[in-house]
């Protein structure tokens, strides 16, 4: 299935050509979920980022759908 990537901040650096404009779209197995995509794109585990699909959190384990438009963001932290 072809999944389509908008990355945010400095996530954009895990891709090398990033297009803002256009994110990227990337082939996963019919039964991936949100963790497939994030070691796809190599992003480090321990910053797990927000993920959003058609205006919902996902969690990582969600499963994904050809199709699915993701948006990911960098974790928020501070106090």
């Amino acid at each position: 299935m072809i999944i389509k990537v908008k990355l945010f901040s400095i996530l954009r650096n895990h891709v090398s050509g990033y297009d803002p404009e256009k994110g990227i779209d990337i082939e996963l197995a019919s039964h991936a979920r949100v963790s497939d995509v994030i070691h796809h794109l190599k992003i480090p585990a321990v910053q797990f980022p927000v993920v959003s699909c058609d205006g919902r959190i996902l969690q990582k384990s969600d499963p994904l759908s050809d199709g699915n438009v993701l948006h990911i963001f960098q974790p928020v932290a501070g106090g």
